[in-house]
């Protein structure tokens, strides 16, 4: 279900709104999903409430959450150099499609590793998601999204998708994370990683994103800007 006027507020630990901003409905990039997309600044570290009002025809509609803002979190950060990790490739012995892709169909980003394009001084976009089995259900809209981005920039980056899961499959009590997600730090899917050709993050989205967002942070990339975008609320 699709909401109008959708905003998001933020507040402190005592309850004061620190900032509202307006959230964009993506859901025609993401097959029908209704998904919205903002950008805020907390003024601070520390506990923040953040709530989202819309409209649903005559209805006022509402939800809120908890976060923890602190300087740096787990995952692998913008302006870092990632974790050279040698995920499991096609040309591998014994590595077949469906062990390292559960798309259908699956994509062709399966020919390098990240350790092969670092050491290769190669521009990449690494792709993090089972677009087959993502909780979010956003794993597969956003993989689709990236093979439209590939039509313009294939030719310039190397894209490499690394499943969630090895072998590919569900979550699970006989799954296994996947030793590069585990790398990079990453404890949710989908996450994108821009890394320019001297082996450092430009940018990097957890969750859905936009196409134009994409396009631009491959531009700043192969231009070595870092970050590839700068941020601007």
């Amino acid at each position: 279900m699709s909401a109008n006027s959708v905003t998001l507020e933020v507040r402190n630990a005592t309850g004061q709104s620190v900032e509202t901003r307006p959230l964009v409905n993506v859901g025609p990039e993401y097959g029908g999903i209704p998904v919205y997309l903002g950008l805020a600044r907390f003024p601070d570290v520390g506990q923040f409430e953040y709530l989202v009002h819309g409209s649903v025809g005559a209805h006022a509609v509402s939800g809120h959450a908890f976060v923890t803002v602190s300087l740096r979190g787990p995952e692998v950060a913008v302006g870092d150099h990632p974790p050279a990790v040698s995920q499991p490739i096609l040309a591998d012995p014994g590595v077949t499609i469906g062990l390292v892709d559960s798309g259908v169909p699956p994509d062709s980003w399966h020919s390098a590793t990240v350790a092969q394009g670092l050491a290769q001084h190669r521009p990449m976009v690494l792709y993090f998601g089972d677009p087959a089995f993502c909780p979010s259900k956003t794993c597969g809209p956003t993989r689709d999204i990236l093979l439209q981005l590939c039509k313009q920039f294939c030719a310039q980056l190397l894209f490499e998708h690394i499943e969630t899961y090895y072998p590919a499959g569900p979550p699970g009590p006989s799954a296994h994370v996947n030793a590069a997600f585990d790398a990079f730090g990453l404890q949710t899917d989908p996450f994108i990683y821009f890394v320019n050709a001297s082996g450092v993050v430009s940018d990097r989205y957890e969750g859905p994103v936009t196409l134009d967002e994409l396009t631009q942070s491959a531009q700043g990339t192969l231009a070595g800007s870092v970050p590839a975008v700068p941020l601007a609320a």
